[in-house]
């Protein structure tokens, strides 16, 4: 984040600039926004997780991604309406909101915070690239085993709280991600992950 668009404004001494970027502090479980909702500001992640995605024909979540500070998620509104998408929150969180429109036109004038925005979503993109190889070539165990060392961060929210980001998530947040069924992913925890702590399992639900 050493070139992220906050430290650009504090440089520049915009960040207090109207309400083009504003603080927010939210409680476990807050529904940052969900569908039908397709105008977003731009969130960036200070402290705490947030999980993404939408909703299967049946009503219920189906998680796109896990998010850790630094992460930013949102409407960037590129794709002519095709926004569909839920986020909450997994803890206490503290969020930067930047207005849409504003922060596409700081990233579009400043070429040192394009540099940076565009190496944010080539990370984002390897990742989701990474997970889809996982599915289509990996058995149910290695589709875990591949997905845990993301999951091993230590995660400080905004109430001061730290704990390893897999205790914020859950089987099915884990069955989501690797295109495995909750039971199927409870089973390789407990069976087949050695490494992983009896702690650690009993910390998902």
């Amino acid at each position: 984040m050493k070139h992220g668009p906050f430290n650009y404004l504090l440089e520049e001494g915009l960040s207090g600039s109207g309400k083009m970027v504003e603080s927010y502090h939210f409680e476990k479980g807050y529904l940052i926004y969900q569908p039908p909702q397709r105008i977003t500001p731009i969130f960036e992640i200070v402290s705490g997780a947030v999980r993404i995605g939408s909703y299967s024909p049946a009503g219920e979540e189906v998680c796109y991604d896990i998010l850790k500070p630094g992460d930013f998620f949102g409407n960037l509104n590129c794709l002519g309406g095709q926004f569909s998408e839920f986020a909450k929150t997994l803890s206490p969180v503290e969020l930067r909101a930047y207005d849409a429109d504003f922060f596409k036109e700081t990233i579009h004038n400043n070429p040192k915070l394009a540099a940076w925005f565009f190496k944010e979503l080539v990370r984002r993109w390897c990742r989701a690239e990474d997970r889809l190889y996982a599915v289509r070539s990996l058995d149910a165990a290695e589709k875990v085993k591949r997905i845990l060392p993301y999951f091993q961060d230590q995660i400080t929210d905004s109430s001061g709280k730290t704990n390893p980001l897999l205790k914020l998530i859950t089987f099915q947040d884990l069955a989501d991600l690797t295109g495995l069924t909750r039971q199927t992913v409870s089973k390789v925890m407990r069976v087949d992950v050695l490494r992983l702590s009896t702690s650690s399992r009993k910390s998902l639900r």
